[in-house]
């Protein structure tokens, strides 16, 4: 039911106290649900649903711009080779491995916060069984996973407590997007939803801010798969990744997206007050700063597809477009379910999900593939054999990983040891 009203809130259905009922009626039917384990649909239901949902008027305040936040959709695994996607599409999925991302920076790019990030599984199997906060992350899951009102109120309440605790008060700017639904009680964060037909005009995460993201994303996954190529391994496995990898690549390529781009984007965006935005540079008036980065970005994965390309590893007449890998629009949907059926089908999909993760340790929907990491053996082995490489160079670089290489291998081996240390001696007679 909250997969639906989220929908018709996307939709710009009018929600009457007669209508929710109804669909719960109907949902209840769809899930062969006996009428004697029917919620009672009360008032008192009602008032109680509408509250878990954030189920009331957008808030609109003040005029003043201080951060900015936006949702996207993230195809993590899509592959560049246009020939492999349409042979794999219906087995390993990749386009359709799908993670929404939110992002929030402030107008000057000084501030960047870890990015929200929404999943299908609670726990996939490549966390081995951490949580997203353990991992580092800001991590959430449904069955579609979709920003809802619910993580949405989760998210921006937190946020509002660590701003309360440190005396800091911001004004967000958003779109209307129905997940979006400011909850009550907020301190320290004024929020502004922009109109809905202006929000692609003037939302600075549609600047650029975004598309760099992709860019540099793009750029770093496709640059793992050639460097798994040079390493040996086979074609139809180079753009193997499990859903942990994915989430710190994109750290890596959220990293990546300078304070500087994300100011020009604000400026570029026209909602910041004259006082506040720089005069351009006189050897840059003719150009598009916001633009300058973003073409920096692209010009960075282009390369990349370049050296794949000059290797054999993709065709030329395969090579998907960066317009296409940058623009998906899948990517682009935040709610896509047009029937009840489908939502119905969607959490029944979701709840085998969650089945199989407890029987099987996760489920990150990616027909199965975890990276498995190697021995202490094996780390070592390898870090030796780097070693021997950069043994004769000279620069500063290989100076630093060399040292850097020797606290690993101290580490590592001092790992073992407790370990072993560690470890029961009944183990070894059981």
């Amino acid at each position: 039911l909250s997969l639906w009203v989220s929908r018709a809130m996307q939709d710009g259905v009018h929600l009457s106290g007669e209508i929710i009922p109804q669909k719960a009626t109907r949902f209840a039917e769809l899930f062969k649900i006996p009428p004697d384990e029917r919620l009672a649909l009360s008032g008192g239901w009602l008032e109680s649903f509408k509250k878990r949902n954030g189920l009331k008027e957008f808030k609109r305040h003040g005029e003043a711009a201080s951060v900015n936040l936006n949702d996207t959709g993230l195809f993590w695994a899509m592959v560049p080779d246009r020939g492999l996607m349409d042979r794999k599409l219906a087995g390993v999925k990749g386009k359709k491995d799908r993670l929404t991302y939110a992002f929030t920076a402030n107008a000057d790019g000084s501030e960047k916060l870890p990015p929200f990030i929404i999943g299908k599984a609670k726990r996939p199997r490549a966390f081995k069984k951490k949580s997203g906060e353990e991992l580092g992350f800001y991590y959430r899951n449904n069955s579609t996973a979709w920003m809802t009102a619910v993580l949405y109120q989760e998210w921006i309440l937190k946020w509002d407590r660590e701003l309360f605790e440190e005396d800091r008060k911001v004004v967000l700017l958003q779109d209307n997007f129905s997940g979006h639904i400011v909850p009550d009680g907020l301190t320290n964060i004024v929020v502004i939803n922009f109109s809905p037909n202006l929000t692609s005009h003037v939302q600075p995460c549609d600047q650029g801010i975004i598309r760099t993201f992709k860019a540099h994303y793009r750029r770093l996954f496709m640059q793992r798969a050639l460097d798994h190529y040079d390493a040996g391994v086979t074609p139809s496995a180079i753009y193997d990744i499990d859903i942990l990898e994915a989430m710190r690549i994109a750290a890596l390529a959220w990293d990546a997206v300078k304070s500087l781009a994300i100011r020009n984007c604000w400026v570029k965006s026209g909602i910041l007050p004259s006082s506040l935005t720089s005069p351009p540079d006189t050897a840059s008036t003719n150009k598009d700063p916001a633009t300058d980065l973003l073409s920096e970005a692209e010009k960075g994965l282009s390369a990349v597809l370049d050296g794949m390309q000059d290797r054999g590893v993709l065709q030329k007449a395969n090579r998907i477009d960066i317009e296409d890998l940058l623009n998906d629009p899948g990517e682009q949907i935040l709610i896509d379910l047009t029937t009840d059926e489908e939502i119905r089908d969607a959490v029944l999909a979701h709840r085998e999900n969650e089945q199989e993760m407890e029987i099987n340790g996760g489920d990150d929907g990616c027909e199965g593939f975890v990276d498995v990491p190697p021995t202490r053996r094996e780390a070592l082995a390898a870090a030796s054999t780097i070693q021997k490489f950069i043994k004769h160079k000279d620069d500063d670089f290989s100076r630093r990983l060399e040292s850097l290489l020797v606290s690993f291998g101290m580490n590592t081996l001092s790992d073992e040891s407790r370990s072993l240390v560690d470890t029961p001696i009944t183990r070894y007679f059981t």
